[in-house]
């Protein structure tokens, strides 16, 4: 059997990855038991030799290579159905469907913005995230990657918004998250750890970073329900986000 080798971009550490979606997949392939390693690209251009699209995260596995997290997540739990991600109930599933979805195309544009378009997210992100780079990469890298995050922002709509407004609008997610935990069940679909808890918990791994993003690390910590709640899904599951001993249990890398 070929190696299963997961394409992303790297994090504060070569153990890590500042990517939610490249995060959402370690977590599925740790929860299922899989063997991986990971390789670090510095740009769309080097990740297009796996992915024409230019994006990541790449999943080769078995000789095939899988694209998308939301469909790399389907193709494991077809391959390795033991233990679960997708509930069987339809309406649990689709729950945790609709929840996946949210997470991927509202709550991660918040949290590209805060970092990208935001100017002192921005200082951060080249300060602390990418000076890790090889030369010359580290020099233009930051620059090209605001163009392309706050060009894709526009085209979503969440970057023809005001600061002030992606900024009360995550905070009204923090709130209708945290009010579906409290009494509620232990995971966000239900009883049981879904795609869902992965996907909300990998964008909100990347906002509890405090070196890189101190405001919505403090706006995590301030909901007592949420910090519960991804204490109880990284008791499972890696924190991708985290460098070094915090991170545990920690993926491979090579």
């Amino acid at each position: 059997m070929s190696e299963t080798r997961l394409i992303q971009y790297g994090g504060l550490t070569g153990r890590t990855s500042l990517s939610p979606p490249c995060a959402k997949v370690h977590m599925a392939l740790v929860y299922k038991g899989v063997p991986y390693r990971t390789r670090n690209m510095f740009s769309p251009a080097k990740v297009r030799r796996y992915n024409p699209r230019g994006r990541v995260p790449v999943l080769l596995h078995e000789g095939e290579t899988l694209v998308d997290s939301s469909d790399i997540l389907t193709e494991l739990e077809r391959r390795f159905p033991d233990p679960p991600l997708f509930p069987e109930d339809p309406k649990v599933a689709a729950e945790a469907k609709l929840i996946e979805d949210w997470a991927d195309e509202v709550l991660y544009f918040y949290m590209v913005y805060m970092r990208w378009v935001d100017d002192e997210g921005f200082r951060r992100m080249k300060s602390s995230a990418m000076h890790r780079l090889p030369l010359p990469v580290r020099w233009i890298a930051p620059g090209i990657a605001r163009r392309a995050a706050g060009k894709r922002l526009r085209y979503q709509g969440t970057g023809l918004k005001s600061g002030e407004v992606v900024r009360r609008e995550f905070g009204e997610c923090l709130d209708a998250l945290a009010g579906r935990l409290e009494g509620g069940p232990p995971f966000l679909a239900g009883d049981a750890l879904t795609h869902g808890d992965l996907a909300v918990a990998a964008v909100l791994d990347q906002c509890g970073l405090e070196l890189l993003m101190p405001e919505t690390a403090a706006e995590i910590a301030r909901r007592p329900a949420l910090v519960t709640w991804l204490e109880r899904v990284h008791a499972l599951l890696p924190n991708v986000a985290l460098p070094g001993e915090d991170g545990k249990p920690t993926p491979p890398t090579g």
